[in-house]
């Protein structure tokens, strides 16, 4: 006969599936004393198509960099430049870190590598930005924070510029110009998932992890803010942004009437 603890397991196990299953559901006073919101760009403001948006890019640039090295140099070049990037490094920014390196693994000047990409984000990446789909409450979103007089940072992983940015965020009618603060390759030194982009961010902003919001939808890359205090939000199948937009207009009704 199965003791009493024996028994329990799957009773706990389906009470864990269950609460799993669950959709998360955020009240209108779980916004109170948060002041400053980190919000993710791709997969959370705009839908990526994944793979395909990715591969586009990839094979784009491949293609167009014919004439730096062979395409086996081009690959093992950009594995390296990626690596560095993505490590604690020793440049200035994420930006300088980039070009320096594949500069000297193409065996180039960086003046060169510097004019090709910016030829390319004018031609060929607005057209491979055009698969990118928008989120509907994304707009409204960015409009409730800034309604709510709350401190909004666009807290996407910073190995792109400016201009590359704000092509991607037009797929959701948002500008640069909505966020008090964009993380891109040229104001950071440290990229997601490392505890020190957020660390970073926060410095920035100057602000506390407990006065912080991180939304996201990357357990890999957005998580971690939560290991350093901030409360952190995924969009998925449990909560999307119209779950997150409700309860921001619930708390705005709310301190309304107060």
């Amino acid at each position: 006969m199965k003791n009493k603890q024996e028994l329990s397991k799957p009773i706990q196990k389906s009470s864990e599936l269950k609460r799993i299953r669950n959709k998360i559901t955020i009240s209108g006073d779980w916004w109170n004393g948060k002041t400053h919101v980190l919000l993710d760009m791709d997969g959370t403001l705009i839908d990526q198509p994944g793979a395909l948006f990715h591969n586009l890019f990839a094979l784009g640039v491949l293609f167009r960099m014919r004439s730096f090295g062979s395409i086996s140099q081009l690959i093992k070049a950009a594995q390296k430049t990626k690596e560095i990037l993505l490590s604690s490094h020793s440049f200035s920014s994420n930006e300088d870190a980039f070009f320096e390196t594949l500069a000297t693994e193409l065996n180039t000047n960086r003046l060169k590598i510097e004019r090709f990409m910016s030829k390319f984000f004018d031609s060929d990446y607005p057209f491979i930005c055009l698969f990118l789909h928008s989120d509907p409450y994304a707009r409204k979103l960015v409009d409730l924070l800034h309604t709510s007089n709350r401190h909004i940072t666009l807290a996407t992983n910073a190995v792109f510029g400016r201009r590359e940015i704000e092509l991607r965020l037009k797929a959701s009618d948002l500008y640069l110009h909505d966020f008090d603060l964009v993380t891109s390759w040229d104001v950071m030194k440290s990229t997601k998932p490392h505890k020190n982009f957020f660390n970073e961010t926060l410095k920035k902003i100057g602000t506390t992890p407990e006065r912080t919001i991180m939304i996201g939808n990357d357990p890999y890359y957005d998580l971690p803010a939560h290991t350093l205090g901030i409360q952190t939000l995924l969009v998925g199948n449990k909560l999307s942004l119209k779950d997150i937009v409700d309860s921001l207009e619930e708390n705005i009704r709310q301190n309304s009437k107060a």
